[in-house]
């Protein structure tokens, strides 16, 4: 498998044309606010995009009350990771996973923070290195973070 990690923020569109309609709402409206804090990583296939997440280096208007008391993390010199995405038909091959490590390998120092919805990922998340470090309160809506040291 010959994959290539790739940084296409300035053809956004290489990503935003992988998402599923359900996520494009939450992102393509607001690139051009988003763009001067985000990087768009993906990776290539045999020139196919074949996974792709972003890169945040400061908060987003749309994040979560959960995320929004996490701000100072940008502070401590953490990186915000979202909308990874990996199409179902590519799936079960390791390329979020792959995604991830070819990110982390780009600055061996740099630190990571993300948050999710779905417990079913905390596996995930922490098989790729990531620290559950708090989740939020209530029963509904439930939101735990992630950092990456």
């Amino acid at each position: 498998m010959n994959l290539q990690f790739i940084n296409v923020t300035d053809n956004p569109n290489q990503f935003f044309n992988l998402l599923p309609d359900d996520w494009k709402p939450y992102l393509v409206p607001y690139w051009e606010d988003y763009k001067d804090a985000a990087k768009i990583y993906v990776l290539k296939e045999n020139g196919e995009v074949v996974a792709g997440g972003l890169v945040f280096s400061k908060s987003l208007p749309d994040m979560s009350d959960f995320e929004r008391s996490l701000q100072h993390l940008f502070e401590d010199g953490y990186l915000y990771i979202g909308f990874i995405w990996v199409p179902l038909e590519k799936r079960n091959r390791n390329l979020a996973s792959q995604w991830l490590t070819l990110l982390k390998k780009q600055d061996i120092k740099q630190k990571y923070w993300l948050t999710i919805e779905e417990e079913w990922l905390k596996h995930f998340y922490e098989k790729n290195g990531f620290t559950l470090v708090e989740e939020s309160d209530g029963d509904e809506n439930k939101e735990w973070l992630y950092v990456f040291n």
